[in-house]
């Protein structure tokens, strides 16, 4: 299993708690980041992911990086980017005020989101799974997230 991003130990521990040997399976994972680096080695990642439908997990910034991957090589929208730290078409768009805290029980902390309506135009495979909340903090030993059971479900099937 490859982990990218930094903010991975909150989903490190959800998975181990689901199961042990998580790391020993076939996929990608994206986590969040408060500061994006190597977004293009990430998109790269995520593409090759895709394109090989490996199982693939993106929280937060990697479900961005997931939306704007898909615009540029299955949308042909070349320029996509976020706003965050690119040029050209926006996909991922700064909100007015940080989203913190629970919205419709799940937990979310993120000042950028994919714009509204981009999902009507993205298809995803059952096995790509992205979000932009926090499965991980909404995560427990007694009651895993459902998102996290099906991701390494997918991965340990990809194995």
């Amino acid at each position: 299993m490859r982990v990218l991003s930094e903010f991975d130990t909150s989903v490190r521990r959800a998975l181990s708690e689901i199961d042990p040997k998580w790391e020993k399976y076939n996929g990608l994972i994206v986590c969040g980041t408060h500061s994006p680096k190597n977004v293009e080695e990430e998109i790269t990642a995520i593409r090759e992911a895709r394109e090989k439908k490996l199982p693939f997990l993106g929280i937060c910034h990697g479900h961005q990086l997931a939306a704007i991957e898909y615009a540029r090589h299955v949308l042909g929208i070349q320029d996509a980017c976020s706003e965050e730290w690119g040029n050209g078409t926006e996909v991922v768009i700064k909100l007015n005020e940080l989203k913190v805290g629970l919205y419709g029980g799940e937990s979310y902390w993120n000042h950028y989101e994919v714009k509204e309506g981009f999902d009507e135009l993205w298809k995803k495979e059952d096995n790509f799974i992205t979000c932009q909340f926090h499965p991980e903090y909404n995560s427990s030993k007694e009651r895993p997230h459902l998102l996290l059971v099906d991701f390494l479900k997918y991965a340990k099937l990809a194995n």
